[in-house]
């Protein structure tokens, strides 16, 4: 006996055995059971759902000779000869071969004979969608009201292109894609009917590729039983299928979370040997990416779809969401970027090199090692003769800190120390004036500033590191010369001769430093800006209302202004809800916790709690302000003698909606 494929072997014999379509089946039982028929059935749907299979057991549920039943016996002539296919009640039409007006009149003649041997003349036409216009026409009436003994069962995938006036005269059901679940499970079953030893995996692979459609996927698992020589393992199906095994997803996005640049780069270097579709795989990563994210905003939201729930949730946990939004955009852009590359595995790698070397708190790598040793001699020579033509004056220097914020200028006075040596006899007790650390390293100043020749310079330890330090100063709020060392915010120190750069107070062009103390008017000033209707007592700190004098801006200003603050000790515990508690990470943490040292003291801790904040939170404050301004602003317009007027006069009506109070600035 010949040999018959899967697809064909294991076509469902009853409804009980189809897999999935479970709103369709319901429909048709509770119809057959209750005599409840129609006389014309639309099944749409992509290939290999089910559409003919369907077509085909509702004819057998028709023509049983046990009558009318949603579970004919498979035993009787009628039942047998359809599964057999040679029922001659059951006539199959293909549309897309016959689709003249003369061949749907042929139709339409034979309809009004009485069937030969079943209770109802069944026709089962697929793809019916490719009927032309003029066959529909001569179709049309005979579909509205054929005779009781015929049932029409039309199938198609594509019911767009049918016209309107063969929907309305049909029931129709949508039947659905199937889930790599559902594949995956009827795979396995029919496999261990088989007795063909396979991996699980596998089948994952197999559900994956079949792309929605059970047919498919039993035609993939015929041709990778063959393959495998009777036997389905997942590096066999992944060989076949030109894909990669799942397990090569995990180990590239297991260096990636871990940081490991030489095991990314062997990793797909192993890859590519397989000559793997690099675009797939770029999408198998913005479907764990996806599912990441989706887990991190509703935790138990990651299904087992694609057989790799644990890998999600373990991922979701390891994974901040500024990592998880970071890799999926790159492999977003990376796999758009394929098309124009000049080697496919070009593009493939710098879009991994991009999610490792740009995801938050990666460490900067300066220029090579060779480049810079032996700049390094040749810069030494030209910091001692370096007079100051590339430095500003003072009071250039002072007036752009002063623009940017009024936080801390001691970067300034750092820059224009070395063009004051002459005079000044300051500079040479630098090493051992303490109240001026800024002051110390004036060869790393000159070199990181940039104000030298730019090929020439060696950079201190990296020129991206000065960038990126420089770029958290400004997110953190203090001030400095774009061309400053980064190293001074990092460690402010409050000296006396620079104070006068950074105190709103000050002069708009200061030519000599005066003595005052630069915290307390920095602090003083702040909260003088902020819009509390509460003015500000010295010493008195109020979480809620003085929040922004702590100058946390920013992702981290906007989590810790949704907590509440309270002290154990040295510590300010912050509770924050689950839902901005979550958004945390250690890089965050750090600039807040630098916030609250800068107005508590070096000796404050730092612990985050996640629980209900409750109603003091500075969001929660600020919201209450906007409220109460909105408030005032409506009851204004109210009151006011001329808005009164033109109501009273024109029968006018205020628009409350479109009242916004007048904002104070911030800044």
């Amino acid at each position: 006996m010949s040999y018959q494929v899967l697809a064909r072997k294991w076509r469902p014999k009853t409804f009980e055995d189809m897999v999935g379509q479970e709103h369709v089946l319901q429909a048709l039982i509770h119809a057959l059971e209750n005599q409840r028929l129609h006389h014309a059935y639309l099944f749409t749907g992509t290939r290999g759902v089910g559409k003919t299979t369907i077509g085909r057991l509702l004819a057998r549920c028709l023509n049983c000779e046990t009558g009318i039943t949603p579970r004919p016996c498979g035993e009787c002539t009628s039942c047998t000869e359809i599964q057999e296919g040679r029922f001659v009640d059951l006539i199959e039409i293909d549309a897309a071969s016959r689709t003249g007006v003369d061949d749907m009149r042929e139709l339409t003649d034979n309809v009004q004979y009485a069937p030969t041997r079943g209770r109802y003349k069944v026709y089962l036409i697929d793809e019916v969608h490719m009927l032309t216009n003029q066959s529909f026409n001569a179709f049309l009436k005979t579909l509205e009201e054929p005779p009781e003994h015929v049932k029409f069962l039309l199938a198609t995938t594509d019911p767009q292109k049918l016209p309107v006036t063969v929907l309305s005269r049909c029931l129709q059901f949508n039947l659905k894609r199937m889930t790599p679940e559902h594949i995956a499970g009827h795979l396995q079953h029919v496999l261990t009917e088989e007795q063909v030893p396979f991996e699980e995996p596998a089948l994952w692979l197999l559900a994956r590729a079949a792309d929605g459609s059970m047919r498919d996927a039993l035609s993939l698992t015929d041709q990778a039983i063959a393959f495998g020589n009777q036997r389905l393992a997942a590096s066999d199906v992944s060989n076949m299928l030109g894909t990669i095994d799942q397990r090569d997803i995990e180990r590239l996005v297991n260096a990636l979370v871990e940081r490991d640049g030489p095991g990314l780069l062997s990793e797909i270097g192993r890859i590519s040997d397989f000559a793997p579709d690099y675009s797939v795989i770029l999408a198998d990563l913005l479907s764990l990416f996806h599912r990441v994210t989706m887990e991190q905003v509703v935790p138990g939201s990651a299904d087992n779809a694609l057989g790799d729930a644990e890998q999600v949730q373990a991922l979701a946990r390891r994974l901040s969401a500024e990592d998880a939004q970071l890799f999926y955009q790159a492999a977003l852009m990376g796999r758009k970027d394929l098309a124009v590359t000049p080697d496919a595995r070009m593009g493939f790698e710098m879009t991994l090199l991009r999610m490792l070397a740009f995801r938050p708190g990666a460490d900067r790598r300066e220029p090579p090692a060779v480049a810079s040793a032996s700049q390094t001699t040749s810069s030494e020579s030209r910091d001692e003769p370096e007079p100051g033509p590339a430095a500003s004056s003072p009071t250039e220097v002072g007036e752009p800190a002063r623009q940017m914020a009024p936080a801390e200028p001691v970067a300034a006075p750092a820059d224009t120390a070395p063009t004051a040596a002459a005079p000044e006899p300051q500079p040479e007790s630098e090493p051992n004036s303490n109240p001026n650390p800024e002051s110390e390293p004036q060869p790393v100043d000159s070199t990181s500033t940039g104000n030298g020749p730019g090929p020439e310079q060696p950079g201190d330890d990296s020129w991206l590191a000065s960038l990126d330090a420089q770029a958290d100063a400004m997110e953190a709020g203090p001030s400095e010369v774009p061309n400053a060392d980064p190293e001074p915010p990092v460690a402010p120190d409050p000296d006396p001769v620079p104070a006068p750069a950074a105190t709103p107070s000050a002069s708009p062009a200061p030519s000599e430093p005066r003595p005052e103390p630069a915290p307390e008017p920095k602090a003083e000033a702040t909260a003088s800006i902020a819009p509390d209707p509460v003015p500000e007592a010295s010493g008195d700190f109020v979480w809620e209302r003085d929040f922004r004098s702590l100058e946390i801006v920013g992702m981290p200003g906007n989590l810790a202004s949704h907590g509440a603050l309270s002290w154990d000790g040295d510590t300010v515990v912050l509770t924050i809800d689950e839902g901005h508690a979550r958004l945390l990470n250690a890089r965050h943490e750090e600039k807040i916790l630098a916030g609250l040292r800068n107005r508590f003291g070096a000796t404050t801790e730092l612990r985050i709690e996640a629980g209900e904040p409750g109603p003091h939170t500075p969001a929660a404050y600020e919201e209450r302000l906007r409220k109460a301004r909105q408030q005032a602003a409506e009851e204004s317009i109210r009151q006011d003698p001329a808005v009164q007027s033109i109501v009273e006069r024109f029968e006018a009506r205020v628009v409350e909606d479109s009242i916004r109070p007048i904002e104070t600035s911030r800044r």
